[in-house]
């Protein structure tokens, strides 16, 4: 079908995005999924690409792995898809952790309970877990 070649040809796409696309446009089910699996089946559409696509992409935009592994379930991302695509990509989460903090707040040392927080619940929204969240709050300027 040449709709699943255009979509897939301009980015990586999950399985179950590809099927929702096509389904709006007003496509049987029956019809592209035989289709859509010859695909999958050969290479051309893979979950495990778009897996580490959203990962590298989450990374770069100063998103931590919860809210990457959150927009990998959306698609219907195995976690264990999106653990491999974490691990093969091999980033520090970290050190995001802390730039992200250091872009939106310094990295000077807070002893405002208030301000502690405001910091944290950004981190937290931004989807990073708490010991990356501790390492970001624990590295200050001397």
């Amino acid at each position: 079908m040449d709709s699943i070649t255009r979509m897939l040809s301009r980015r990586e796409h999950a399985f179950a995005e590809v099927v929702r696309k096509l389904q709006q446009k007003g496509f049987q089910s029956d019809t592209f999924l035989p289709v859509l699996n010859e695909f999958r089946e050969a290479g051309i559409q893979s979950d495990a690409r778009f897996a580490e696509m959203k990962v590298r992409a989450g990374f770069a935009k100063g998103h931590g792995p919860g809210r990457v592994k959150t927009d990998c379930q959306q698609w219907q991302i195995s976690e264990s898809l999106f653990e491999q695509a974490i691990r093969e990509n091999n980033l520090d989460w970290f050190e995001l952790a802390l730039q992200v903090r250091a872009k939106k707040f310094g990295i000077s040392l807070v002893t405002n309970r208030e301000q502690r927080y405001k910091q944290m619940r950004f981190l937290q929204y931004r989807g990073f877990y708490q010991d990356q969240i501790d390492y970001a709050m624990s590295v200050t300027e001397e």
